[in-house]
């Protein structure tokens, strides 16, 4: 009876509507897998959804169709966004149906833009936040940009065949941010704080062992093909440097911080120290980041379902290492005939690292 229960509490469900119609009940006869993946914030990557089916009748969708997803349990169903289908491919026999989705940055209509179709542009003496406002609505999004990025002034910059995507993906890394067109917002927010694009905290969790089927943890000098290891057991103490030109009388000089690793020079000269300070807290951040990494494989629970990129999650009865505090880098759900399950790719959450000051 017991076991009945805990078979009962945990049924997943998912829901799928093509064009605002309902195909969840057609698809349910015939799937043979639906793996949903948030790629994160920190790659030019859309968001992917791919369905597998069986099916001799089934109709295939139009490239360009707009499906809707939801997952959960018990009729307890999440909405986990839009998906544009990108490409269709059947094989038999018998046939075999595999339908590929990446993420619509609109919930409720479709985008005047494409954000990755490449562009040539410039911009001179321009704040962020404009710039991503710009970016935006070329996209037909709706701008969400942190309160710290807003008035930084970019002197001068390029975007040379390059799509939108990758041009926010860029700047997302020059200042320690996340980019991502997502639910009709371009978001733009600091890189692990761990926020939605209303400003609340996103989901956080905590995994035991008990829970996981998989797991591998990893870590080890970052950039170890680089720099002088540390001979005494402990981490290489090196610095992060970014040079940039002085605009008083022309020359070049260095930002740099302390970090935990070999030294790490940026090949590039930034115009401003402002903009050097930028990056050298950014690289310092993303170096932070994956000092450490982990990778959990388990079945999906309802506390797992509202849980996406950048969501926290605290690891208990791993190993004094292991368990930490943690940020999700991506996040895989996988259903079929075995269940529901989610695979997490884990970074270091760097809120519970002291922050380094640059100079």
């Amino acid at each position: 009876m017991e076991q009945q229960h805990a078979l009962a509490e945990y049924r997943p469900e998912f829901r799928v509507c093509a064009e605002g119609k309902d195909i969840t009940e057609a698809l349910q006869q015939n799937l043979i897998e639906l793996v949903l993946t948030d790629h994160g914030g920190e790659t030019a990557k859309a968001d992917e959804l791919q369905i597998t089916l069986l099916s001799e009748s089934l109709k295939l969708p139009s490239k360009g169709a707009r499906l809707n997803i939801g997952l959960g349990f018990n009729g307890n169903i999440l909405d986990k966004g839009v998906f544009v289908v990108n490409n269709v491919s059947s094989s038999g026999p018998p046939r075999k149906i595999v339908i590929n989705a990446t993420a619509a940055p609109m919930n409720a209509q479709k985008q005047k833009g494409n954000v990755q179709s490449q562009k040539t542009r410039s911009w001179d003496n321009i704040k962020l936040g404009d710039l991503v406002k710009t970016v935006a609505e070329d996209n037909g999004l709706k701008p969400k940009v942190a309160p710290q990025f807003v008035d930084i002034v970019i002197t001068h910059l390029d975007q040379v065949a390059e799509s939108d995507g990758n041009l926010m993906s860029r700047l997302a890394r020059a200042y320690n941010a996340v980019s991502k067109p997502c639910g009709g917002y371009w978001l733009f927010l600091e890189k692990g704080a761990s926020t939605t694009a209303s400003g609340k905290a996103l989901p956080k969790v905590q995994v035991a062992l008990s829970e996981v089927s998989t797991w591998r943890y990893n870590e080890g000098q970052r950039g170890a093909s680089v720099g002088k290891p540390a001979t005494n057991g402990q981490k290489a103490k090196g610095k992060i440097k970014v040079n940039y030109f002085n605009g008083f009388d022309g020359s070049v000089k260095t930002c740099e911080i302390d970090h935990d690793g070999p030294n790490i020079t940026s090949p590039y000269i930034v115009p401003t120290k402002t903009q050097a300070e930028h990056q050298v807290k950014s690289k310092s951040t993303s170096a932070a980041r994956i000092e450490c990494d982990m990778n959990l494989t388990m079945p999906c629970r309802p506390k797992h379902i509202p849980l996406t990129a950048e969501s926290r999650v605290n690891t208990v009865g791993f190993g004094e290492r292991e368990d930490s505090a943690w940020q999700i880098e991506s996040l895989a759900y996988t259903l079929n005939k075995s269940g529901l399950s989610i695979a997490l790719k884990l970074v270091v959450d760097i809120t519970h690292k002291p922050k380094p000051e640059a100079s």
